[in-house]
């Protein structure tokens, strides 16, 4: 399903002469430097390719012949190849390695253009067949430019006073698909893709991008064990996908990840999205601002990682959606200029070794896909614990309030794709979620307006998945009318707390951290110990008569301490120690006015 959807993605980007997706035998690859050759071989020059970004150089992306999947062997690219292959030019490999490397790149080069009468052919071969490799490093014109090609990256080759590349001129652009065509595999059967029968590929192109995996790449389908051998079949002849359907999946799959506005980094997953009947779309565009959404004056979004210039359409439409979220409406599936019923397509990689792995795949409609985001920033909505905190709360800084002092790098492997499984499908947050906010609550003694909204939508899910009923509500801010025990204990620490602190003004620590964590687990051992040191602490307050009966008032739902909380209540736990301290602190903000 994923790899047949991918498929028919890259027939509409091929249909699409703005993707700049590569034709079938030529792929994307990153180009540092342009070899300028006369029409009779000789180096003429070195044209630095690479585009300057900040304060950087990176790479350009071209369309050149398919690079082979390079191996622990030697194997050569035509017309777009390392410093190595073409020029015998590495310090850090050894000679003899370097010089077979060479020779592998004379000898593609001779056999495909051989016969090829075109001046670009005849310079090529020329170059090749004449230089010295011993002396590279000694070369004039490659010493200018040596730190850049040592650096990685390919060459490509360019004839004098010439604007094309050579490997863009028809004579050989001929000389390669013939050779490429002669290079399909032996083995021939009916494509699980297409139902058309094709040579099948043996091996699938390296996907590349994928954040944490290989900078070569790694494959989404591999066997390279024998355990995974079927009836005496190796490699890819396990899954009979043509080397045709093989090309366009991980081309488009290639062109998913490198395009700004259909993917996105969630914890250790990167994402890719798509729309069935478009390319580019505003239905990518709003799904990733959704996601990760921007600030008031902040265009670029909370996510670093992500620096993506949004259409001023995708942003009017943004805020149309958080203005109805905010309002508590629900979102119309009609909005303008994006189509609610086309198929949806969400992807989720994360590296395994040499290997992908498939974090989550789902498919809907966009109409709904977009209620289900809505829905989500709904289940998040509380009260905030200062004005300049963000409305809505994007899934990267979610995933951080889980790790240990918010260390994206240590962020469960798992989490993101549970998560975002739990945003798509409006099912309950996974408990691990919630169990690890806890654990930072505990660990930091903090209850911030993040892990606090967390923990309102995790348990709100879990009730609404309980009671199978859809108008289920956790309250934003205080409730004094809640029952619950475990939110009343909670209501009441964080008057306990403002006790204290009204006794010793300019305290440095608190009860919060001492007692927090055993007495959201397991109030009946700290509860009593806290009420006593409570009384000298209203003898001592100024308005300490005040405090008593606000505490008095919250006992009244208390008939006994429970002996322990399990997870669920002590959400309740954590969620009434912020409403009241909120309400606290909001009263006193409103007396000083």
């Amino acid at each position: 399903m994923i790899i047949k959807a991918l498929y028919e993605y890259y027939d509409r980007l091929l249909a699409d002469d703005d993707s700049g997706v590569s034709l079938p035998g030529y792929s994307r690859a990153k180009v540092s430097f342009a070899l300028l050759l006369s029409g009779t071989g000789d180096l003429l020059g070195v044209v630095d390719l690479r585009v300057e970004k900040g304060k950087k150089f990176i790479q350009r992306e071209m369309n050149v012949p398919e690079q082979v999947k390079k191996s622990s062997g030697v194997s050569a690219n035509f017309l777009c190849e390392t410093s190595k292959y073409i020029l015998g030019l590495d310090l850090k490999d050894k000679k003899e390695r370097v010089k077979k490397a060479h020779e592998a790149c004379v000898q593609l080069h001779e056999e495909i253009l051989g016969e090829v009468k075109d001046p670009g052919a005849e310079a090529v071969l020329n170059f090749l067949r004449n230089w010295n490799v011993e002396n590279v490093a000694k070369h004039p014109k490659i010493v200018e430019a040596m730190d850049g090609m040592l650096e990685g990256g390919n060459l490509v080759f360019r004839l004098d006073r010439d604007e094309k590349y050579i490997h863009e001129r028809t004579e050989l652009m001929q000389a390669w698909s013939k050779y490429h065509l002669g290079q399909s595999s032996e083995i021939s059967g009916q494509c699980l893709i297409t139902g058309q029968n094709s040579p099948i590929a043996r091996l699938h192109p390296n996907i590349k991008g994928v954040v944490g995996a290989q900078s070569s790449g790694a494959s989404l389908v591999s066997f390279n064990k024998d355990s995974f051998t079927s009836y005496g079949k190796e490699q890819s002849y396990n899954a009979w996908i043509s080397e045709n359907a093989t090309f366009g999946y991980t081309t488009a799959l290639n062109w998913l990840i490198g395009s700004e506005k259909h993917r996105m980094r969630i914890g250790d997953t990167t994402t890719v999205f798509w729309a069935e009947r478009s390319t580019n779309g505003l239905e990518e565009d709003l799904l990733g601002a959704l996601f990760y959404p921007a600030r008031e004056g902040d265009k670029k979004g909370e996510d670093e990682q992500r620096q993506v210039t949004r259409d001023p359409q995708t942003v009017k439409l943004v805020h149309d959606i958080f203005a109805k979220v905010r309002k508590g409406e629900l979102v119309k599936q009609e909005l303008t200029g994006v189509d609610a019923d086309v198929k949806f397509y969400i992807l989720g990689l994360a590296p395994n070794a040499s290997r992908l792995s498939v974090r989550f795949w789902h498919v809907e409609r966009f109409g709904n896909v977009i209620y289900k985001i809505a829905q989500h920033y709904d289940d998040m909505k509380i009260v905030k614990s200062y004005a300049n905190e963000p409305d809505f709360i994007s899934i990267g800084t979610i995933l951080k309030e889980s790790a240990p002092l918010g260390d994206a790098k240590r962020i469960s492997p798992l989490l993101g794709g549970v998560v975002m499984r739990a945003i798509l499908t409006g099912m309950p947050y996974p408990q691990t979620l919630l169990h690890s906010i806890l654990l930072r609550i505990r660990a930091d003694q903090t209850v911030n307006y993040v892990r606090a909204a967390i923990i309102k939508a995790c348990l709100l899910r879990n009730i609404r998945y309980k009671t199978k009923e859809r108008e289920v509500d956790i309250a934003m801010a205080l409730d004094e009318q809640n029952p619950s025990v475990a939110y009343r204990l909670g209501r009441l620490f964080a008057l306990l707390e403002k006790a204290q602190q009204d006794a010793n003004p300019g305290l440095n620590a608190t009860i919060k951290d001492r007692y927090f964590g055993s007495a959201s687990a397991t109030p009946r051992s700290v509860f009593p110990i806290l009420l006593r040191l409570t009384q000298h602490h209203i003898a001592k307050a100024e308005y300490g008569r005040s405090m008593d009966k606000r505490i008095e008032e919250v006992m009244g739902g208390i008939d006994s301490f429970p002996s322990h909380l399990n997870l669920e209540k002590q959400g309740l736990f954590v969620l009434g120690y912020y409403h009241q301290r909120k309400a606290l602190y909001t009263k006193n903000e409103s007396k000083e006015v």
